[in-house]
């Protein structure tokens, strides 16, 4: 996603640390832990929040435990349910390393994370899987509008800026599910049966449809289309709200931490 955030959240999570999604992992990744970790409550009146992923270690600053279960658990936060109020509001800042030479992969952070989760905040969760509201990703009629990625061995690009553009280069349409769903504040699924990496440019002007009740609208100058519009216009797709299974995560315990 996913950085720096009061106004992009964590964009780490569609850079390739969280993209929500499977939870499958490696024999490896089961048994990793970061090798130290620092856990302190965070100063006060802090704004925004940041999770890096960095080579070898982790660096959270005025993050939520929820924020956390959802990176470590590989979902958005609206997935995480149950659990004391206080891993909503509390904020903590974490400083977490690997052990040995190598980075670990995506797989490996995140089941670090939940091993540090466990053991300096005693959580223990359950998986659940319920009937929600979701949407849909699809072609619009006459098919995509946007091309394959001219140069696929370069590194994936892929910005979000002030909630109303995205620029891609060489990206998976997953980066584009994944902060879709962060905007539409619903699981979205890609139903395209467009595979590989792409270029492309999104602009739109933020709408009812991604806004909360008690947010003001950034300011446009009128000449942008809505979200749903801009990605009919712009890139060839079309986007459906329907019900499908979701997974949560159900936080069964968690416990404030000790003080380092």
């Amino acid at each position: 996603m996913r950085v720096g955030l009061a106004s992009v959240s964590t964009i780490s999570l569609a850079l390739g640390f969280g993209l929500a999604g499977g939870q499958s992992q490696t024999a490896s990744a089961q048994n990793a832990a970061f090798d130290a970790a620092s856990v302190k409550r965070a100063a006060a009146g802090q704004r925004g929040y940041s999770i890096r992923p960095l080579p070898g270690r982790l660096s959270a600053g005025n993050v939520t435990v929820k924020l956390l279960i959802a990176e470590a658990y590989h979902v958005h936060d609206f997935q995480v349910s149950g659990g004391p109020s206080w891993i909503d509001s509390d904020r903590y800042d974490i400083e977490a390393k690997a052990a040995g030479d190598a980075p670990p992969g995506a797989k490996e952070l995140r089941a670090m994370l939940q091993k540090l989760l466990a053991d300096r905040f005693g959580l223990t969760v359950r998986h659940e899987s319920k009937e929600m509201p979701i949407v849909s990703l699809e072609l619009a009629k006459g098919g995509p509008k946007f091309p394959a990625a001219s140069h696929p061995e370069a590194p994936v690009q892929f910005q979000v800026a002030q909630r109303q553009r995205i620029v891609a280069e060489n990206a998976p349409l997953e980066n584009l599910t994944e902060v879709l769903t962060w905007l539409l504040g619903k699981p979205v699924v890609d139903r395209t049966g467009l595979a590989g990496s792409f270029d492309y440019k999104l602009e739109w002007a933020p709408d009812e449809i991604q806004l909360s009740a008690d947010e003001a609208p950034p300011q446009t100058d009128g000449t942008k289309p809505s979200l749903a519009a801009a990605l009919q216009q712009q890139m060839g797709l079309k986007i459906l709200s329907q019900k499908g299974p979701v997974d949560l995560i159900v936080v069964e315990k968690a416990e404030r931490p000790m003080a380092n």
